[in-house]
């Protein structure tokens, strides 16, 4: 009879410990693998994602959407896979939303609207039955629309026209070519009433600093009188209106907001970005800075124009070595006969961007871009001139192509700027 060899317990105690860890090994192993899957489509499923929201913008381009209604786009078949947009106004741009989800993964974008022209003129000037006279170093580079009786040179004072040849570009007829301004009716009534935006009211301190994102509601504040900017830090979704005025000091930091005044004035050696909406004059003093997208617009009504003097005093004036990249506006409601600037670009002021009046246009600087002006205006050894240019520089050359600003022609589907 045979005898049955036993194992030790040890023996199995290491079978055990070994199958465990065999055991760990393949489950560890197969969550990696399980993990790896999980991570790889959560990767594809975010990247989707964020290529859709892109693609949402490309869409913007070519489709006009209405306001304030947010919207599917229609070409997404993929039932794990939704991508809306939402446009809303801000100023004389608009603000577009693109918000895209993949199974969990979500992706959203903000950005600023303005609109962009393939083929830009540097100088529209309305037919005022008079001809362009250029006098001193004015330049025009690029293609432009002028009355019917053409350009010329001129004298002013015993200075002539230096240039090799008037125009360094195509002229062509400006009769009823002078652009309009898409979304005017809405800026009148916003400069009327900002709480069209729908907001929430902060208050100002001395040494706030907000950050609010377009993604939240707009942060609004409201006075009776005068505002001071000093010392303050403002960022992105902010409306600030008095009913009185605005001053802005060099140590005010300013980006991507709103204001709306009757007058405004920016302090010596400010540096931001902003949009300022007054109804009796914008004062952009010495070596400021206003970065892109920025907006200087004199929006007049028919209750401002009643008081001649004050009609007299109406007027941007943008002061010397200052610069503002984005548009100069000036729009009357109704034309006047007056011989004073409504807007005053000074030696070595430059702007970038667009130059927007329907009345008198005082050009000693340059305009990188394009000008739209009723008339030119030149003081000068006691006298005035009518369409005369005096030093001026229109460059329409420079201005990249990519550049996306006043609401003409077309709907406002290009991106100047990403925000947040």
């Amino acid at each position: 009879m045979k005898r049955v060899k036993k194992i030790k317990a040890s023996a199995m105690q290491y079978v055990l410990v070994i199958a465990v860890v065999i055991a760990l090994l393949i489950f560890a192993f197969i969550s990696l693998i399980f993990l790896h899957q999980k991570m790889t489509l959560k990767y594809r499923y975010s990247k989707e994602a964020i290529h859709n929201t892109q693609i949402g913008f490309e869409f913007l381009k070519i489709k006009e959407s209405p306001y304030n209604i947010k919207t599917e786009l229609p070409f997404w078949e993929s039932p794990i896979a939704k991508t809306t947009f939402l446009k809303k106004n801000w100023g004389i741009y608009d603000i577009g939303i693109v918000a895209s989800s993949v199974k969990n993964e979500q992706f959203q974008k903000v950005g600023i609207l303005g609109t962009q022209h393939s083929k830009r003129k540097a100088l529209i000037l309305e037919d005022n039955n008079q001809s362009l006279v250029l006098v001193g170093n004015t330049k025009i580079i690029g293609d432009v629309l002028l009355p019917e009786q053409g350009v010329k040179s001129g004298n002013i004072a015993g200075t002539s026209y230096y240039g090799n040849q008037l125009i360094y570009g195509s002229v062509s007829n400006s009769a009823d070519n002078f652009p309009k301004i898409k979304n005017l009716e809405y800026l009148k009534n916003f400069i009327k009433n900002p709480t069209i935006v729908e907001g929430v009211p902060f208050e100002l301190e001395d040494g706030l600093e907000l950050h609010q994102s377009f993604f939240e509601k707009t942060a609004i504040y409201q006075e009776e009188n005068a505002i001071y900017l000093t010392n303050i830090s403002l960022r992105g979704n902010i409306i600030i209106s008095s009913k009185t005025a605005i001053y802005v000091a060099a140590s005010a930091t300013l980006e991507n907001l709103i204001l709306i005044a009757p007058k405004i004035s920016v302090g010596k050696n400010f540096k931001g970005s902003f949009q300022a909406f007054a109804t009796e004059n914008i004062t952009i003093e010495k070596q400021c800075v206003l970065r892109y997208p920025s907006t200087l617009m004199l929006l007049k009504n028919e209750s401002t124009e009643s008081n001649s003097a004050e009609e007299n005093s109406s007027q941007i004036l943008l002061s010397e070595k200052s610069e503002v990249r984005g548009i100069v506006s000036y729009i009357s409601e109704k034309e006047t006969s007056n011989f004073n600037a409504q807007i005053t670009i000074a030696e070595n002021a430059i702007v970038k961007g667009e130059v927007y009046c329907t009345n008198n246009t005082v050009l000693l600087g340059t305009v990188y871009g394009s000008v739209y002006t009723h008339n030119f205006l030149v003081k000068k050894a006691g006298g005035i001139y009518i369409n005369h240019l005096y030093n001026g520089v229109i460059d329409a050359t420079i201005l990249p192509k990519q550049y996306a600003g006043l609401q003409i022609e077309k709907a406002s589907n290009t991106i100047a700027k990403w925000v947040d």
